[in-house]
């Protein structure tokens, strides 16, 4: 087997190999290098994941998959730092690293048990505001929601239109964001696009537009 030939390779030289993955034409030692990668460490951190799992009250089915899940998320990413282990071990240093990957996927798992991931994949960017005509609620409701509307739409009116498309989208889902869980990064990533902002641009944008609202409500919310 090919991978056999790289059985006594230094683990910074196997992690290297796996950064040729999106090399087609070496993605076959990519392969064989995560595959003794995974020997050289699976038994050790497989042991140590089911101690910790073990103390949160889950069996070592889901242990391992957490040890499966922790090499993959290792070779995805392949952001360890060999220079930053310092006086460590190099094994010892990569074992340490494993252990915190299983460690926020141990705690995703239980969160995902605890609190089930409210987002179903079809999320979508919200760019204008809902018809009121169309609400099943008593007009006297209705011609509160209406006030509202008029003082959060001459709050975004001050501001550019990326403001109320971010405004929008993440008041859309302010349940579920109240509830400790992030836009999906699908989601995220159509926001990005479509307005041609990063990330952090976006949070920027996004503190600017509801600060702004919160200041028209404050002022005009009692009128």
């Amino acid at each position: 087997m090919a991978w056999k030939e790289l059985e006594h390779e230094p683990t910074v030289d196997l992690i290297e190999y796996m950064k040729w993955g999106k090399d087609p034409q070496e993605k076959d030692t990519a392969d064989d290098a995560f595959i003794v990668f995974c020997f050289r460490y699976r038994e050790d951190v497989q042991r140590k994941i089911r101690i910790v799992a073990g103390n949160w009250g889950y069996d070592s089915t889901v242990a391992d998959g957490i040890a499966e899940k922790t090499f993959e998320r290792f070779r995805k990413y392949l952001s360890f730092k060999p220079d930053e282990c310092g006086k460590k071990i190099i094994d010892t240093c990569v074992i340490l690293y494993l252990l915190k990957i299983a460690g926020r996927l141990l705690a995703d798992h239980r969160k995902a048990i605890l609190h089930p991931n409210p987002f179903l994949g079809d999320e979508e960017i919200i760019r204008d505001f809902p018809d009121l005509d169309a609400w099943p609620v008593s007009v006297e409701r209705k011609a509160i929601m209406q006030k509202k509307y008029d003082i959060i739409k001459g709050a975004l009116d001050r501001l550019s239109p990326k403001h109320k498309i971010i405004y929008l989208t993440y008041k859309q889902y302010e349940q579920q964001l109240s509830e400790g869980f992030n836009l999906p990064r699908t989601l995220q990533k159509s926001l990005q696009d479509e307005l041609g902002l990063a990330q952090v641009s976006i949070r920027v944008y996004k503190k600017e537009a509801f600060d702004t609202v919160d200041q028209y409500l404050k002022l005009y919310g009692a009128k």
